[in-house]
């Protein structure tokens, strides 16, 4: 059994995913931020139209450049492909994408959001076979704003938390796990339909959501190239019925950096897995809580910033592959330092424990650990950015080192480059069924 437990995709691709996806994703920046405003608030928040009338605009795509106002729409076409150099060698990626988004203020105080994108997988691609093609809408949404509440109401994400190396507070929207190397956290986050409330004042921001039937994280189909699960599923899915998940964040801003409280009820992204007499698994959904905080303080050229998180009755499972629920205190620290305009040097760790934990708990360590250190140099005016990361963990002791460059070639096409490297010797370790994962990709993007 601790075999299939290795083979679990459970305990292999998020180890990995989790620490590199959203590595391009987050621009951060030193310079502090302004007091919380019906205009300067969350990712999503609409400003308060009665008092930024003349700035509404601004702040969309709708921005002007010049005078000119510009489109609400956004089209993307890209391609990319990726090449296995280490024997076996072949093709893993050969795949075309068309991405739209669209953002408007309609009828004054209003605000529509859309993005949705549509891949399609050519003969070589590890997923053309199972899938062929796939669909995928991150966000379809309506929002309004009145004094100094805002509401959003319809198909989104929620991203929580400050780490880029695992999901510490981070578990409202579940992801996309089909890809081992997608290092883009907004595009893995998978979209849910939510009730989304904003509070603003001058004592903090509240935010509060409703989502009344909970998705789950996305895994790698059979016969692709990640896809190491040998189990045979019931097709019944049982344990909680009841899947609204619902929550609360509280921000306040300062003038160096801001603290954020949160707390939620919600349902696993994962299943939790438990092995029937005749063989077969049953999946099952499983109800937990949380309650975190994060921050970010900026002194000189340095920026601090943290996480963590209480999680009660987190599934977990034995030896035999029976469920036990466990608590777990996440904890994450970070330390970026700009060296210069175009020299950015960070450094980020994590800690996961697993409260009362005992032999019994087969699925986890009692405390396991991860490090990341990155180096991003902006060379040619900026247009050419390249970034350099080492990501490692333990108990495994496995690295993951990572190369990525893009180029603007100009307002419109951008071309990628990206080096992935794994590295372990450990059979336990999360990375040990893609160590020989070694991989070149490149992507060309065109967008207008």
């Amino acid at each position: 059994m601790p075999n299939l437990l290795r083979c679990d995709l459970r305990l292999i691709v998020p180890l990995c995913l989790t620490a590199v996806s959203p590595l391009i994703a987050r621009a951060e920046t030193l310079a502090p931020e302004p007091e919380p405003s019906p205009s300067s608030n969350t990712d999503h928040a609409v400003p308060d139209f009665s008092m930024v009338d003349a700035t509404a605009e601004e702040s969309t795509t709708e921005s002007s450049i010049g005078g000119q106002p510009t489109s609400p729409l956004r089209v993307t076409l890209a391609h990319e492909v990726s090449y296995k150099v280490e024997k076996p060698q072949y093709v893993v990626k050969n795949r075309s994408s068309l991405r739209v988004e669209y953002s408007k203020y309609v009828l004054d105080n209003f605000y529509v959001q859309l993005d949705g994108k549509a891949t399609g997988f050519w003969g070589e691609d590890h997923r053309q076979d199972a899938e062929g093609e796939d669909f995928l809408v991150s966000q379809a949404y309506l929002q309004t704003s009145f004094g100094h509440t805002a509401i959003r109401a319809g198909f989104q994400s929620l991203p929580w938390g400050e780490s880029i190396l695992a999901p510490i507070t981070d578990e409202v929207s579940p992801r996309d796990n089909r890809e081992l190397f997608n290092f883009n956290l907004e595009e893995l986050r998978i979209g849910q339909p939510m009730l989304v409330v904003d509070q603003f004042s001058g004592w903090g921001s509240v935010s509060m959501f409703f989502n009344p039937r909970a998705s789950f994280n996305k895994s790698p189909e059979r016969g692709t190239a990640y896809s190491f699960d040998r189990f045979r599923y019931r097709s019944e899915v049982g344990g909680e019925t009841d899947l609204s998940e619902y929550g609360a964040s509280w921000r306040k801003t300062f003038t160096r950096g801001d603290i954020t409280f949160m707390t939620a009820s919600l349902v696993d992204n994962d299943y939790a897995l438990s092995m029937n007499e005749n063989g077969t698994v049953s999946r099952e959904r499983a109800r937990f809580s949380m309650n975190g905080f994060s921050f970010n303080y900026a002194f000189s050229d340095f920026v601090l910033r943290g996480e963590a998180a209480w999680k009660q009755d987190l599934p977990f499972n034995t030896a035999e592959l029976q469920v036990v629920k466990r608590d777990a205190v996440d904890a994450y620290l970070g330390l970026e330092y700009q060296a210069s305009a175009t020299l950015t040097l960070s450094v980020e760790a994590i800690n996961q424990h697993v409260s009362d934990w005992t032999s019994e708990v087969a699925s986890a360590p009692r405390d396991s650990q991860s490090l990341l250190v990155s180096m991003t140099k902006l060379l040619m005016h900026e247009d050419l950015n390249i970034q350099v990361m080492n990501f490692y963990t333990q108990p495994g002791n496995s690295n993951l080192a990572i190369l990525q460059t893009t180029y603007d070639w100009n307002d419109n096409l951008r071309f990628g480059f990206n080096v992935v490297y794994p590295y372990t010797r450990d059979e336990k370790a999360g990375l040990w069924n893609v160590r020989d994962q070694k991989q070149v990709a490149f992507k060309v993007q065109y967008q207008f």
